[in-house]
């Protein structure tokens, strides 16, 4: 049955007693959206997404934005059937029509002046059964991956999915998201992570969410926390470290009602929770996910939580860490050995659409997240990066995030990217540095900053190179895009790095 995501979304509101209480809350407008109200706008929109000739099956390109109008029109193109292609409204229309190319997209919804506006185009693929060949073409949704290595990848879960999603983070031994809870989300609809923290959890859980119709930097992220009375928030380390900056700097007082911020997307630094859990005495709980996964596979939750760690692992989902000779050397002192992070479980579909195709993304039913780990001592997992952010200068292996880390956590720096480019035909460990107004001369600030890393890491972790930049490339959901670092300098050009 098509339409079970809306049917059973509304009977839960029912059932719950929130179909009165608020799902969406407008940051722009001030308006307020029950979720009953959703419901039943989402059963207009059925109806009217058949007149304009959207029926089961088709692949529409999701444009709508963070309004009110996504949550309804999402339900009620899986209400119909149809198949939604969820794509980030803002990219340049190049790169949206080459998102949409990879699957036969027939329609496109996107939101104008004055509201829903559908497009209807020619796809450039045949149109046929769905990718698995499975039958479960119309309860299917597609999210794209951040972007970190520059190719575009589609990801397909189904309607079914949903709840399980909910029930393994947000359920009552993770979040314990309840009506009564309030979300405000850095993350937006058109990533994993958003995607959930502003749909799944408020449509089953009965809490509202506080969408911004574009990204919140740290000062407008904290003014949405006091002003809509958050319970809970959601953030990426990058992000979490200029709030504890601001928040600091500011002496801002922590939101009254605020019980946890969630952190996921990276690794997130000990130091940056640990700021932030003294100043505002508020739990800051870690996770770790993916677009093939649709969710966490690890989280810590409000009373389940293995400090330190991306948390336990979440109900439904079995993780291993398999053995690698090539792995990077651990920290000085750390006993705990590294492992590539493999997890199988019931919502990880057995491949991707790339533009080259598909792409298988199962080993004997099991999914390679591209991340390195270890078990801590208290049962959760640390993740301390991915592939790519493991750099080999001088024939040793080592860990790009670890070092960031540390380069992050001394006075006057805001942002910082590490890679290994060959400098004079030598791998050579270099640092971009985004310095803060104050910071001064940068030749004396990354001789302050060689001193102070000498101190916590081995030499051969300290960068031999160091450059002030202006930004660090970075996805919209707050990832280091690795493969543009040397484009940033422009190539390897003598006295370019210091």
């Amino acid at each position: 049955m098509h339409s079970n995501t809306s049917i059973l979304a509304a009977h839960l509101a029912d059932r719950g007693g929130w179909s009165d209480t608020a799902a969406v809350i407008d940051e722009q407008t001030g308006d307020i959206h029950r979720h009953g109200d959703v419901h039943a706008r989402a059963r207009s929109l059925a109806g009217e997404f058949l007149d304009r000739g959207i029926g089961a099956g088709d692949h529409v390109g999701f444009l709508v934005g963070d309004r009110p109008a996504w949550m309804p029109a999402f339900l009620a193109l899986h209400a119909i059937g149809a198949v939604p292609l969820v794509v980030n409204p803002d990219l340049g229309e190049r790169v949206q029509s080459r998102m949409l190319g990879i699957l036969p997209t027939k329609f496109v919804l996107s939101y104008r002046e004055h509201g829903l506006h559908i497009e209807r185009r020619s796809p450039r693929l045949p149109v046929g059964p769905d990718d698995d060949g499975d039958g479960s073409a119309a309860s299917r949704y597609y999210l794209y991956s951040s972007g970190t290595t520059g190719i575009p990848k589609a990801v397909a879960h189904t309607s079914a999915d949903l709840p399980f999603f909910h029930a393994a983070v947000g359920g009552a031994h993770g979040l314990d998201i309840r009506a009564t809870d309030t979300i405000v989300s850095l993350s937006q609809y058109y990533f994993t992570y958003g995607f959930n923290n502003q749909f799944v959890y408020p449509l089953f859980s009965g809490a509202s969410v506080v969408l911004s119709r574009q990204r919140r930097n740290e000062e407008k992220f904290v003014d949405a926390l006091h002003r809509h009375g958050a319970t809970l928030a959601f953030s990426v380390p990058s992000a979490l470290a200029k709030l504890a900056d601001h928040i600091e700097s500011a002496a801002v007082e922590r939101p009254a009602g605020l019980r946890a911020i969630v952190s996921a997307g990276e690794p997130l630094p000990d130091a940056v929770a640990a700021r932030l859990e003294d100043r505002w005495q508020v739990r800051v709980l870690n996770q770790i996910g993916s677009t093939e996964v649709g969710n966490a596979f690890c989280a810590n939750g409000v009373t389940r939580r293995a400090a330190g760690t991306a948390g336990f692992v979440c109900p439904g989902y079995d993780v291993e860490l398999r053995s690698d000779p090539d792995l990077p050397l651990p920290a000085a002192g750390s006993e705990h050995k590294l492992g590539e992070v493999w997890v199988s479980g019931p919502t990880i579909p057995r491949h991707a659409v790339t533009a080259d195709g598909t792409k298988e993304l199962l080993v004997d039913g099991w999914l390679e997240t591209k991340d390195y780990g270890y078990w801590a001592d208290n049962g959760g997992l640390v993740v301390v990066g991915r592939t790519d952010d493991f750099l080999h200068a001088g024939g040793i292996s080592m860990s790009a995030v670890e070092i960031e880390a540390a380069i992050r956590s001394c006075a006057g720096v805001e942002d910082c990217a590490v890679f290994a480019p060959l400098v004079d035909g030598v791998s050579t460990l270099c640092a971009l540095v985004v310095l803060a107004p104050s910071a001064g001369d940068p030749d004396e600030s990354f001789d302050a900053l060689r001193t102070h890393l000498r101190r916590q890491l081995e030499p051969f972790r300290v960068p031999k190179r160091w450059e002030p930049v202006a930004e660090i490339p970075r996805t919209g959901s707050g990832k280091i895009m690795r493969h543009q670092l040397s484009s940033v300098l422009g190539g390897e050009k003598p006295g370019m790095v210091r």
